[in-house]
């Protein structure tokens, strides 16, 4: 690859990364703003997390289809009509008292956000090698999660100064902004031929059958949902309500602690790829980090920690083990057809934030089943820790089954193409 290649390909991979770190701001935004939104939709913890888990499912039912037609079709097209429909749904989230609308507004931004992590897998498979995967992977993760952190704290900041419905057109604003870098700059570099030739379709539709199956990505999916958990349940919907809950903090206080979950991931999902470089087996990395993230889920749930360092500390240490979950990522795309990648990586993503949606969901339905029925004065379910500790046992509990999968997940080396059975 020239240099003048490599600097065009970089310019592609921030663009669509651009996307992806605007999407995650959108995805954690409702975190630091339940209270507003609970009032603002008159929701009980049920009915507030089936609000946040619909974009979550639509984000999760479209990866498959996302995948296929950015494998088809390139990433371009994809990435546009994407962003437009999270810009969109966005504004209808700041505009509309109508609760069917939010919902709508929710769905829009779940399926504009599916093409994100496919799209920037695609374009880092067309414009670097294969041995780039994990890296390039772990950069995208990093800067994805920036997009946490600015859905953490400062935008609590802004919800303070501006409210709600006034930060949330900032964030359309912002998004109309990428839209207009992506239609203007944004290329493809799979060429016209390829696209129209029919053989290269058969091709792509012969390798997207082989992912489906494929009993080792199915295997490495799994083991991904336990471990993303901590950041999809926890990091992006139900952590700071708790940590303000359990240890008496206040919303900013709390909000920042949990955003050390994200600065966490950044180190992690960095390091963990860099150390994969020098393991012929890499399945202890992925066990090692599901086992310490449920130990220290555990310790943060039920553990009586009196020191605010050592509750960053401890959720810090979750955030880089959560890291490990980009290696069933780039393990999986560098053993399956590389014409697949965007495939692979919306069949994963697929498994991983439908099983998240299910979680964040269920998490809801056990705070209201344990809620006593006490109101606060606003009208608003008052939940004890008791109640918190209940639900997120079932955080704990996925993420200790993730552990004891990655016993049976198949060793295959480095860029060796696996047989499908």
């Amino acid at each position: 690859m020239t240099r003048e290649m490599k600097k065009l390909g970089i310019v592609m991979w921030l663009l669509v990364v651009a996307y992806y770190l605007y999407q995650y701001i959108l995805r954690v935004s409702p975190s630091v703003m339940t209270d507003e939104i609970m009032a603002g939709f008159k929701l009980d913890a049920h009915g507030f997390g089936s609000l946040a888990a619909i974009s979550t499912f639509f984000y999760a039912i479209l990866q498959i289809p996302a995948g296929i037609l950015s494998d088809l079709f390139g990433a371009r097209r994809m990435v546009i009509l994407s962003i437009l429909m999270c810009t969109v749904g966005v504004a209808l989230f700041a505009y509309t008292d109508s609760l069917y609308i939010v919902y709508l507004s929710r769905a829009l931004i779940g399926s504009g956000s599916a093409c994100a992590f496919v799209c920037v897998s695609k374009i880092s498979s067309d414009w670097f090698p294969v041995e780039k995967k994990a890296l390039l992977f772990a950069l995208t993760v990093t800067i994805g999660t920036c997009g946490a952190l600015i859905g953490g704290a400062p935008l609590t900041v802004m919800n303070t100064h501006f409210g709600w419905r006034d930060s949330f057109y900032l964030l359309a604003g912002l998004g109309v902004i990428i839209l207009l870098l992506n239609v203007l700059f944004l290329r493809d570099r799979t060429t016209t031929e390829h696209k129209t030739s029919t053989l290269a379709r058969q091709d792509t539709w012969n390798n997207i059958r082989d992912v489906f199956k494929s009993s080792f990505c199915w295997m490495y999916a799994i083991v991904a949902v336990g471990i993303y958990l901590s950041i999809s349940v926890f990091a992006d919907l139900w952590g700071v309500s708790f940590i303000m809950l359990k240890y008496e903090l206040t919303k900013n206080v709390a909000a920042q602690a949990v955003s050390m979950i994200y600065v966490g991931t950044c180190f992690g999902v960095i390091i963990i790829a860099f150390l994969s470089s020098f393991f012929r087996d890499r399945r202890p990395l992925i066990g090692g980090s599901a086992i310490m993230i449920a130990s220290l889920l555990t310790l943060l749930v039920f553990g009586d920690i009196s020191s605010l360092w050592a509750i960053y500390a401890i959720l810090f240490a979750i955030g880089f083990c959560a890291g490990g979950e980009v290696l069933c990522f780039s393990i999986c795309c560098e053993t399956m057809n590389i014409s697949a990648a965007a495939t692979v990586t919306g069949f994963i993503n697929f498994i991983v934030t439908l099983g998240a949606a299910v979680v964040q969901k269920q998490i809801g339905q056990v705070l209201h089943m344990l809620w006593d029925g006490t109101l606060s004065d606003s009208g608003l379910p008052l939940y004890t820790v008791q109640d918190y500790q209940g639900a997120m046992s079932l955080v704990i509990i996925s993420t200790l089954v993730s552990f004891i999968l990655s016993f049976f997940l198949k060793r295959v080396p480095k860029h060796v193409a696996v047989e499908v059975i």
